[in-house]
């Protein structure tokens, strides 16, 4: 067992990207994997030093320099994102997508542009995901090794992952957006995405056998929020997240993050039903306490902080074995 899989608890914007790239660098992984539906969703990292990572089709994990990235067969493809991206990080060496994603085309994006339902019931981001996934299911999609622009960077990542497992390799799997958004397993229907996003969906995007799974980060925000239509328990108003300092912008659409007061236990006690987290990752615990921003040791967390570790735990299960305290990447607290 060598695999780790990075997950969000709820409705996503939690940092994943961050948590995987921490893991990432920490296993000196062999392979960072992204999963999840497609383009619809940003991962973002700010460092220290003024720099940082903005992708929606790329994973994060490539801080380690022998890192290799990869796309899952699972994942929607929009081949100008990918080499726009690669181009941007000077990834090309490094990163390749499997020759049977489905490919995300320009009337994809139009298609779902056009749907006022998708647009303004759901509150899709109508990046032309779900559409390319749904020709793929209707076998009317292009692949991956239908497009001659990428002939250069296809793979087969089910059998290089799975061979790096075998072999006692490192791979952190990053997904995107989050459990409760799962097509299949959400209350909130339709308000949610075009395909679940848990553990075993990110397993499945990837192609990885399930008995290289070592261990499953649930990332849990300590405010939760989200984005578009949808019940948001305990949500505040805008009016006390600019009081509280807490606002939020999506990566993708730039719209206004919609915000919880506090976590749902009971959404938390069904995430971790759903994805058998053997550990968890707290975000965004400055947003809980301000105190505690910029901490980067466990003496350094304030009595908040430690209390909500100590609720998270006693409600899942499951340690905290990380809590991320700030903007940088360099803001976390490992508590393993």
């Amino acid at each position: 067992m060598c695999a780790t899989l990075v997950v969000d608890a709820f409705w996503g914007d939690s940092g994943k990207g961050k948590i995987a790239a921490f893991a990432a660098l920490k296993q000196e992984a062999a392979f960072c994997v992204r999963a999840g539906i497609g383009t619809n969703a940003g991962h973002s990292i700010y460092f220290e030093d003024g720099s940082e990572i903005r992708t929606h089709q790329l994973c994060c994990g490539w801080l380690y320099p022998r890192t290799q990235l990869r796309i899952g067969s699972g994942v929607a493809l929009d081949p100008e994102i990918f080499l726009r991206e690669i181009n941007s990080y000077k990834l090309a060496n490094r990163a390749r997508v499997d020759l049977r994603c489905p490919v995300i085309a320009p009337h994809h994006r139009a298609r779902e542009a056009r749907d006022t339902h998708l647009a303004g019931k759901v509150g899709s981001v109508c990046s032309g995901s779900g559409a390319a996934r749904a020709d793929f299911v209707m076998r009317r999609a292009r692949q991956a090794r239908d497009i001659p622009e990428l002939k250069d960077y296809l793979t087969d990542v089910p059998r290089e992952i799975n061979t790096a497992c075998t072999e006692g390799r490192a791979v952190v799997i990053e997904s995107s957006q989050g459990t409760h958004l799962s097509l299949a397993l959400t209350r909130d229907y339709p308000c949610c995405t075009s395909d679940n996003c848990t553990a075993v969906a990110a397993a499945d995007d990837a192609g990885l056998n399930w008995q290289h799974i070592k261990d499953v980060i649930l990332v849990v925000k300590a405010i939760p929020s989200r984005v578009g239509a949808g019940p948001l328990p305990f949500e505040i108003s805008e009016a006390e997240q600019d009081r509280r300092g807490i606002v939020e912008y999506g990566v993708t659409t730039g719209r206004r993050r919609r915000k919880a007061r506090r976590i749902s236990w009971r959404r938390l006690e069904e995430a971790v039903m759903l994805n058998g987290p053997t550990q968890i990752a707290l975000t965004f615990c400055d947003h809980l306490d301000p105190d505690v921003r910029g901490a980067r040791t466990r003496d350094a967390l304030t009595d908040p902080v430690l209390k909500l570790i100590h609720d998270v735990e006693a409600h899942s299960g499951v340690p905290v074995t990380i809590a991320e305290t700030g903007k940088y990447f360099e803001d976390i607290v490992d508590l393993s």
